[in-house]
């Protein structure tokens, strides 16, 4: 198979394609970025023959559509997704090709999901999502799911240490994801609540551990209650080490700079957001504690099995990058084999078997631990 993946170059991209280009059933692998150099030294790094580059800018439109007709399965790692996710799936759509990504803007997926029947019509899959949260953390919901008779809540947390390596793309995302409301399911239904509002500490596995958390703006409480029926909750928080960042994170989102909307600063326009991903991006890499290196994640469902009520949990520590793009990379891997039946525009827990899914991280080193906790009514 031949993929493209754009944005491959860039910082869960480049784990993404290093996984990629292991498989015996991708032929050709196309690295496409507007930042061509870039794209040049991952792909010498990698020093694979199935490797080549080319510079892309996802805003030209043809020149983009003409690219993914040229490939079985198109990879999309551009962000932030609020801006660009929209714009390749049209792309694809329009090449009559498979689509992958692990789109984490809540509203990108929304106007993704909006293009199901235009993406049928081609009979093609465009799989959004598919990365740690949303996309492990889907998985796990839908598995634990098929083994309860009745599924009530669906509890996703998460923690991104500072050490974590962020590319801009990842600080978009992070500041859209704090301004002002964010949807979450509760109580049957999609409602939006303030963004870093529901505080709570979280027990992560070792050697984060214990964690604050709040309402984060992503897909999963909009696109798991379409596939779990009947889930009353479905919630996504998250937060990030060390604990004294969450609470800049506050003060940002306070005072407006997480804003996209224009300001005059002496006669010339200044995006607030804009500002602060180049102030943050600039700031010097500081040394920081192994538990401050890595990030994770739980995904805790409850409901009924056989008159018994069950909690599986579900928990790991990684890193963010090969979290993000090894789950894509199998993804992409599954629609290039014909493995993915669903047509459409699908997230994860739509379209993917979960049990064969987890052992495939599994063998790749992605392993969630399972906690079941039971309680006869």
């Amino acid at each position: 198979m031949r993929v493209l993946a754009l944005g491959g170059c860039g910082a869960q991209g480049t784990f993404a394609v290093r996984d990629l280009v292991k498989s015996k059933d991708v032929s050709h692998l196309i690295i496409a970025d507007i930042d061509l150099e870039k794209a040049k030294k991952v792909a010498a790094d990698m020093a694979s023959p199935k490797l080549s580059t080319t510079r892309l800018d996802v805003n030209d439109h043809q020149s983009l559509v003409e690219a993914i007709k040229d490939v079985d399965v198109v990879l999309n790692c551009t962000g932030p997704y609020y801006e660009l996710g929209l714009k390749v799936v049209e792309a694809a759509i329009e090449a009559g090709k498979n689509y992958i990504d692990f789109c984490d803007d809540y509203d990108a997926t929304q106007q993704m999901l909006a293009l199901d029947s235009l993406a049928q019509e081609k009979g093609i899959t465009i799989l959004v999502g598919l990365g740690a949260s949303p996309g492990l953390a889907n998985i796990a919901a839908k598995y634990a799911a098929n083994k309860l008779n009745q599924v009530d809540e669906v509890k996703i947390a998460w923690v991104i240490g500072a050490g974590e390596p962020e590319g801009p793309a990842v600080l978009y995302h992070s500041f859209h994801g704090i301004t002002g409301a964010v949807p979450q399911f509760l109580d049957g239904k999609l409602v939006m609540v303030p963004a870093l509002s529901g505080e709570e500490i979280v027990d992560f596995p070792q050697p984060v551990g214990k964690a604050q958390v709040f309402y984060f703006g992503h897909p999963e409480p909009i696109t798991i209650p379409q596939t779990i029926k009947g889930v009353k909750v479905v919630t996504n928080k998250g937060g990030v080490l060390p604990p004294e960042l969450n609470e800049l994170l506050r003060v940002f989102a306070g005072v407006g700079l997480t804003s996209p909307t224009p300001i005059m600063v002496r006669g010339q326009e200044v995006v607030p957001r804009d500002f602060l991903v180049a102030y943050m991006a600039s700031l010097p890499a500081e040394e920081v504690p192994p538990e401050h290196r890595l990030s994770a994640m739980t995904i805790e469902v409850g409901g009924k099995k056989e008159g018994i009520d069950v909690r599986y949990i579900y928990s790991g520590a990684a890193n963010i990058g090969p979290g993000t793009g090894i789950p894509a990379s199998i993804g992409a891997q599954m629609l290039g084999r014909g493995e993915i039946k669903v047509k459409g525009v699908v997230a994860p827990e739509a379209c993917i078997d979960p049990e064969p899914f987890m052992a495939e991280l599994a063998k790749k080193g992605v392993i969630f631990t399972e906690t079941t906790i039971m309680r006869t009514i």
